[in-house]
């Protein structure tokens, strides 16, 4: 069974998004001035986490649909090569989608 991103992913991403707006909305007052780097910076740091997380989210999908096209009986027998090799990089996939749910922060 493929392994995902943790949690529910639709709560992060909207708490992206609200703190992605309240900086922006930090940006935009007058009294930012001191600290408009820092919150620019975190506006940024806050878009790329919300862009990774979208990408995840895509590569997760397509994996999901490799996994079905290379466990399939069909397919296995005809490639027998490419599904060892699709079977092992799917164990190092795993590995690697079960050590990010093993970190709860992502900044």
């Amino acid at each position: 069974a493929p392994c995902t991103l943790g949690g529910n992913i639709q709560d992060i991403q909207e708490k992206l998004e609200e703190h992605i707006m309240a900086l922006n909305q930090m940006n935009a007052m007058r009294y930012v001035t001191p600290f408009k780097s820092e919150v620019t910076e975190k506006t940024s740091l806050l878009a790329d986490v919300q862009d990774i997380i979208e990408k995840w989210l895509k590569v997760q999908t397509l994996w999901t649909n490799l996994v079905s096209v290379f466990t399939s009986g069909d397919i296995a027998k005809q490639m027998p090569t490419e599904s060892k090799k699709f079977k092992n990089i799917d164990k190092q996939w795993l590995k690697i989608m079960e050590r990010a749910n093993e970190q709860k922060n992502v900044i």
